[in-house]
């Protein structure tokens, strides 16, 4: 808003003492006007600042310099002091996460379809990774315009557990968006496609490679949380925790979501089981972690149709898969299935999958 300002010409002056401080009072310098920043998003936003900018005139002259304070630096996430703990009030401002309902003998079930991916990246970009885990941006894209043109919408994971733990039926056509491992291009390359179709994700990291070359850093997680998408835990090291001991075990789920809670201010309310691997072991380890209400897997429920044989001298086709409709009930909350989507996944083909 402007401040009011003026100039005032009392007295009795002359003809010409009038006219000479009108000429002093064109060429004065207004007041500058203060013009905050965008309104910032009452959930998971970070602090916005405000910028002071000078009021344009027909004559300006030369106005006060401005000086707009450098942001606050962020620790890397490796010098934070290690927390091997799901307490809540062991990282202290971190956001704690609803306490669970007593759900388990409930057979309320949502059916929300949950997409798996890993890199969004160029091709040229994509390094040694493993080639059926690259979906180029622009087929990423073109998935998600198809989604999104057919009425779909998406929720994080985050939502889905409060969803399920308060007995809500999102409406029809919602899905989940995962990236697994904490890529650099989850934030350069799949971040802007999201928001370009008004999609979030839960992007689950690998807490200690956070900051680490090729992986999102501190400042890019805190960009993704202020933009309501959703953090999950990936373990400390991706480590295989089927092979691991109780200890090893407590140190990959509870440090690694305390991390997450120390870097983001939230703490991680879902997680994925490297490469899938899980037992009942780890999913004894991982229900001992009160902060986590959630784990997903790397498999989709799915049947894999032989093709028909074809008729003499034609080439007989690809088998038919059909992904069974997905389910999530509070009793396996901790082995929520995914789809996991391709580079060769049209969008034909998702539509198909997710009914």
């Amino acid at each position: 808003m402007k401040r009011p300002h003026g100039y005032d010409l009392a007295g009795t002056a002359g003809l010409l003492g009038v006219a000479i401080l009108l000429v002093i009072a064109g060429c004065a310098t207004p007041n500058a006007t203060s013009r905050p920043s965008s309104p910032v998003p009452a959930t998971r936003s970070l602090p916005a600042a405000t910028f002071a900018t000078a009021t344009p005139t027909a004559t300006p002259s030369p106005s006060p310099e401005i000086t707009v304070p450098p942001p606050t630096p962020r620790p890397l996430a490796g010098s934070l002091p290690l927390v091997n703990s799901c307490d809540p009030s062991s990282v202290s401002g971190a956001v704690a996460v609803p306490g669970p309902a007593d759900s388990s003998s409930s057979s309320f079930t949502l059916h929300v379809p949950i997409l798996m991916y890993h890199r969004i990246v160029p091709l040229a970009e994509a390094g040694n990774s493993i080639s059926g885990l690259v979906v180029p941006p622009e087929t990423f894209d073109a998935q998600l315009a198809a989604l999104g043109g057919a009425g779909w919408h998406t929720i994080t994971m985050a939502t889905l557990a409060t969803d399920l733990q308060d007995h809500v039926t999102p409406p029809a056509k919602t899905f989940v968006i995962t990236i697994d491992d904490g890529w650099y291009d989850g934030f350069t390359y799949a971040f802007p496609i999201l928001q370009r179709h008004g999609f979030v994700a839960t992007f689950y990291v690998i807490a200690g490679r956070i900051d680490e070359p090729n992986f999102l850093s501190s400042i890019q997680l805190g960009d993704l949380v202020a933009a309501d998408d959703d953090i999950g835990d990936h373990t400390m090291d991706h480590a295989n925790l089927t092979a691991l001991g109780a200890a090893d075990l407590k140190y990959q789920i509870d440090a690694a979501a305390a991390r997450i809670a120390q870097v983001t201010g939230y703490w991680p309310e879902s997680l994925a089981y490297p490469s899938g691997y899980e037992d009942t072991k780890v999913i004894a380890a991982l229900s001992a972690c009160q902060e986590l209400r959630m784990a997903v897997l790397e498999r989709a429920l799915e049947i894999v149709t032989p093709a028909r044989a074809p008729k003499p001298g034609a080439t007989q086709g690809p088998p038919t898969t059909t992904f069974l409709q997905a389910y999530e009930t509070w009793a396996y909350r901790f082995l929520v299935p995914r789809i996991r989507v391709t580079p060769g996944t049209t969008p034909a083909t998702l539509l198909a999958w997710l009914g």
